[in-house]
């Protein structure tokens, strides 16, 4: 019900200034002039998401959701509930503060859905690619046990904790794809623009070249004749792998590969292995069955192979077993982490020991990045040295061969 703001006065001629909640100014009316007074003015309150929608052109808001997004919502709604400001005006003051036209969209729509007599969870339902169901099961319980501030402290310590681990991945990845980036437009460059201009210059001198620099002149000549072609090529393969990665055994065939790749396997299943510690042990903690748990980690898992392990394991608990024999069928999880989960069931502190496994892991990745970045850069920097000195000496050759300082 909307409320309206009004000024009045009483029949000594005194001002009053109030609010009341009313379907229509009318109401309002009625209502003072049954207390006596005599209205002067009313207005619509307007409220935070009307502010909110207005705002959005004069707010510089993007279009995406990202994590940083998700943990700044999620920490604001924790601290507002903490301090005992209710829901319904904490996302009122959260939708004046987002910075993502997505986010701010569905704020404002589960606010209208709670007014309309939903959960908060129920809300958030209709917003999938926003919140996913270890979200939504999280808020759950935590509206179910009254805790919903504490059941948001936890969702924001597992989403910082993925964030970090994404971030570092990415760290590790961007490294090595902008040095090949860079060798590949230096030997663009080269081959495009610098040898044309010694292929001018070995015309005028009639000299027979030698065979490395014959095949570095034809691929040359070919980059400048087909250049376009290959571009188009290049780009229709990407496409191609794109849309074939998005599909389900696309993404199967990826995601297995990842866990062969020689160095940057032990990356993967190192990330795999943290998150399912981190996921699996704040839903536990948080009072989520552990089917129900486990059911959501296997749908959540960033990897395929990975989440059909996890899978198997749910199938061995529903028959009334244990966690640790069924991981250590699958040949995913280290013995540390099998032993660690057995030791966890039989004290009945899974929650602790998968938390435990969380932290070492994110502590291996941290530290593999650092040391991929030290051991990455000289081997970067000696096959860049090759490519590079291949194609000068190439072109140099044949100069050598004039001048008489290489062998006939």
């Amino acid at each position: 019900m909307p409320t309206f703001l009004y000024t009045a006065r009483d029949r000594t001629g005194a001002m009053q200034n109030g609010h009341l909640d009313a379907v229509n100014e009318e109401e309002v009316v009625a209502l003072l002039q049954n207390r006596g007074l005599i209205v002067t003015g009313v207005s619509r309150k307007e409220s935070q998401i009307s502010r909110a929608a207005r705002q959005r052109s004069v707010r510089r808001l993007h279009g995406g959701v990202t994590a940083d997004d998700k943990v700044l919502f999620c920490q604001q709604l924790a601290t507002l509930l903490d301090a005992g400001v209710p829901l319904l005006k904490s996302l009122e003051v959260i939708c004046a503060q987002v910075e993502s036209r997505s986010l701010l969209v569905a704020v404002e729509q589960m606010r209208q859905e709670i007014e309309a007599g939903k959960t908060f969870h129920e809300a958030m339902t209709k917003h999938p690619r926003i919140f996913t169901t270890f979200w939504i099961n999280l808020v759950q319980n935590g509206e179910a046990s009254g805790h919903l501030g504490q059941a948001l402290n936890q969702l924001v310590s597992y989403l910082e904790s993925v964030r970090d681990l994404q971030s570092k991945a990415m760290t590790a990845l961007t490294y090595p794809m902008v040095l090949v980036i860079a060798a590949a437009v230096a030997v663009a460059v080269f081959v495009l623009k610098i040898i044309p201009v010694f292929m001018g210059i070995f015309s005028s001198m009639n000299v027979e070249l030698p065979f490395l620099t014959q095949v570095i002149v034809a691929f040359s000549r070919a980059a400048q004749r087909y250049g376009i072609f290959m571009a188009a090529g290049l780009v229709g393969l990407g496409w191609f792998i794109r849309e074939f990665l998005r599909t389900e055994q696309g993404r199967w065939l990826m995601d297995r590969l990842l866990l062969r790749i020689p160095v940057f396997n032990q990356l993967f299943i190192q990330l795999q292995l943290a998150q399912f510690a981190r996921g699996l042990g704040t839903l536990l903690e948080s009072g989520v069955p552990i089917l129900f748990s486990l059911d959501i980690m296997e749908h959540g898992a960033t990897n395929k192979v990975y989440g059909r392990a996890i899978g198997e394991v749910k199938e061995f608990v529903r028959e009334g077993k244990t966690m640790a024999g069924p991981m250590e069928q699958t040949g995913l999880f280290p013995p540390m982490v099998v032993q660690m989960v057995q030791v966890g069931e039989e004290i009945g502190e899974l929650d602790k020991m998968l938390d435990r496994i969380a932290r070492y892991y994110e502590q291996r990745v941290g530290t593999f990045i650092d040391r991929l970045s030290v051991l990455f850069e000289p081997i970067a920097i000696a096959v860049m040295t090759v490519v590079i000195g291949t194609l000068v000496v190439a072109m140099f050759l044949p100069i050598f061969k004039l001048a008489g300082g290489a062998p006939q």
